[in-house]
């Protein structure tokens, strides 16, 4: 936990290039850096969640991710990164608090963000004596995971408030302007940012004994806020200026699943999922070549999660592919937009928070009751996210630009399939979050994989095909090495870490 002193590390703007020296500067500069630290948190830290959740197979063996084996090595990445990135915005709130209310409301918003991230991949976590290395705590005791929830909600009301105060929203105050490179200091999305992180919390622990009164009551607060949550078009997007004049400044899922500064493959072992291309073809969604790059033949090929021995399989990722003789998704051998699917640029802005998977939100809370609407509501909201998710992408199924991937969305949307068309699902909460899955591939697997263990959707998510798999699907992380070598008297304390248990406290 001495790391936890210092700045994150993962590259763009980084102004913490010496390891050994503490964070200095300019509040607002630093804050510049952990936002779009933040961003490369998400885009690259989870990444390989994306074999567990059935996005992306193997074209050869990565033992221990195949077997769902994950020791103390694995994903280390997000532990370590998300308490640096913490770092860096306790020092923006204690060095803001006199003069800039604004930076200390966004830090606040963010440090709850990452926390929770922490949460849903390992429950109980340093909070309350965690940052402390300057006041001589070096051995930071673990807190349950719902005390740490307990205390993000708190964070956001406290950051909320801030934002809607005088001493934010007067003419005149302070206003990060261009350093804030998500939301270029517009108060008013920052709220909306607030208010969909405080409803993801909510969501995650809805089947928690004893909570139900609390949530309830955070929920109403949410919807008298005329703010509201993250809505149509409304994606908190990062980009402090991603390009190609130096490997660290592409977009940092570009970077991990894409391509490197020269064009060639980043990943070379990634390859579609048969499972996801099933799925699809199942609803006949057109969003597979969207994800996935299609061969010469207009074909996406995939292999199960385990197994590597289709070499036909082809790349993940839709964009500039590795096959430039088939730049389009088929069937269409004429020219689509310039710009479509997951990977559209190096220097594309990186997803934060996307607006479809607040709408998602939005519709199972509405679904629940926690939001007002009932079930008109929660259809709207729902449909809306599909339609936002197809904009992204820029889905378009004539081989035209002359096509709205809206239109195309409705045509997905209207059909008399469960799962799809909201009056013909039975099960409203599967039709959401099954969407929702389909949705947040590859732009945040956590939530995906959060949404798999508290709901059970998808139901029939693919098991590892490996024949020494060890369990059927990976339900945490185990705490990395360094806590057992620094802090090993709290982090025992937790008891015998495995794949599958002790779970996240809000899993049934």
């Amino acid at each position: 936990m001495a790391l936890v002193l210092f700045g994150c590390g993962k590259g763009f703007l980084n102004v913490n290039s010496n390891p050994n020296a503490p964070t200095t500067g300019a509040a607002v500069l630093i804050f510049t850096n952990a936002e779009t630290q933040t961003a490369a948190i998400i885009n690259s830290d989870f990444f390989e969640m994306n074999y567990s959740m059935d996005y992306t197979s193997l074209e050869y063996l990565l033992l221990n991710i195949a077997r769902n084996n994950f020791t103390s090595n694995d994903f280390s990445g997000v532990w370590s990164d998300c308490y640096h990135n913490l770092e860096d915005y306790r020092v923006i709130e204690q060095s803001s608090a006199a003069g800039a209310p604004f930076l200390v409301a966004a830090a606040k918003t963010m440090e709850a963000l990452d926390f929770q991230m922490l949460v849903d991949g390992y429950n109980s976590i340093p909070y309350t004596q965690a940052l402390q290395l300057s006041a001589g705590v070096t051995n930071p005791v673990y807190d349950s995971g719902q005390v740490v929830y307990n205390g993000c909600v708190a964070k956001l009301d406290s950051a909320i408030a801030l934002f809607e105060s005088d001493s934010v929203t007067t003419a005149g105050s302070y206003n990060p302007g261009s350093s804030d490179v998500m939301f270029n200091g517009n108060v008013g999305s920052w709220i909306q940012l607030a208010n969909t992180l405080k409803l993801r919390l909510l969501l995650h622990e809805v089947n928690v004994t004893g909570q139900s009164a609390t949530i309830q009551a955070e929920a109403t607060k949410i919807a008298a806020d005329p703010n509201g949550c993250l809505g149509v078009g409304q994606t908190a997007f990062v980009n402090p200026g991603y390009g190609t004049d130096l490997s660290g400044h592409l977009n940092p899922l570009w970077s991990t699943m894409g391509y490197n500064i020269n064009g060639g493959v980043a990943n070379n072992e990634q390859r579609s999922n048969t499972y996801f291309i099933a799925k699809l073809k199942g609803y006949n969604d057109p969003r597979t070549p969207f994800f996935y790059v299609s061969d010469a033949a207009g074909q996406v090929l995939g292999n199960p999660f385990g197994d590597p021995n289709n070499a036909n399989a082809t790349y993940v990722g839709s964009g500039i592919g590795p096959n430039p003789a088939s730049p389009n998704p088929p069937p269409f051998a004429i020219a689509g937009p310039s710009s479509y699917g997951i990977l559209k640029s190096p220097s594309q802005p990186a997803i934060l928070f996307a607006s479809w998977e607040s709408l998602f939100l939005q519709a199972e809370a509405a679904y629940r009751g926690l939001l007002p609407g009932g079930d008109a509501a929660a259809m709207t909201y729902y449909q809306q996210a599909i339609t936002d998710n197809f904009v992204y992408l820029n889905v378009y199924t004539d081989g035209t630009t002359t096509g709205d991937p809206a239109t195309f969305a409705t045509a997905y949307y209207s059909q008399s399939l469960p799962d799809v068309g909201w009056t013909s699902s039975p099960d409203k909460l599967k039709a959401i979050i099954t969407q929702k899955y389909i949705s947040l591939c590859y732009t945040n697997v956590e939530e995906s994989w959060t949404d798999f263990r508290r709901t059970g959707f998808p139901a029939d998510l693919a098991v590892s095909n490996d024949p020494a798999v060890l369990y059927p699907h990976v339900l945490r992380f185990i705490y990395p090495q360094s806590e057992y070598d620094a802090n090993a008297g709290n982090v025992k304390q937790q008891g015998n870490v495995t794949p599958v248990s002790p779970k996240i406290f809000w899993m049934p």
